[in-house]
């Protein structure tokens, strides 16, 4: 495998308010509007920030997934990946709970179009659970800083 000269790069986004259940997040060039579902207060009008970290977790292992296929000499013709995660919201709204505020669990199915042998899937699925820096935040703790600006 060719080793690649890469740097740390620096991620970042910011927020504008468009309601109090809807802000409207600048990613790079992009606008991402996130809302919460009627059930929790919101508009339904997009996704919420639990529902993105799934949608990350899962277009981080779609990348990986034909990355690593192409590594390892795999035939991959398609992917689907299906993503749940169970969540108390109980915290959110400030009830008296143990339950922690995030995912209780997460689990992902892949569904992986190949002609690839079972050795050589265990293998894939291995190295993408290694490498996946959205897994990686999800199974290691990560330092955050919260301050007022």
């Amino acid at each position: 495998m060719e080793t690649k000269d890469i740097q740390k790069i620096e991620f970042g986004v910011e927020s504008a308010t468009k309601s109090a259940s809807q802000a409207e997040i600048s990613v790079r060039n992009f606008k991402v509007l996130v809302d919460e579902p009627e059930l929790l207060g919101g508009t339904d009008q997009a996704p919420n920030p639990v529902e993105y970290i799934l949608c990350g977790l899962t277009g981080c292992m779609h990348i990986l997934a034909f990355n690593t296929a192409k590594e390892l000499n795999m035939d991959l013709s398609d992917m689907k990946i299906k993503v749940s995660g169970e969540l108390d919201p109980s915290k959110m709204f400030g009830m008296p709970t143990e339950a922690r505020a995030g995912y209780q669990k997460i689990a992902i199915e892949l569904h992986p179009e190949t002609t690839a042998d079972q050795e050589t899937l265990d293998k894939w699925k291995s190295i993408m659970a290694e490498r996946s820096p959205v897994l990686d935040n999800l199974f290691n703790q990560t330092p955050v800083e919260i301050k007022l600006g």
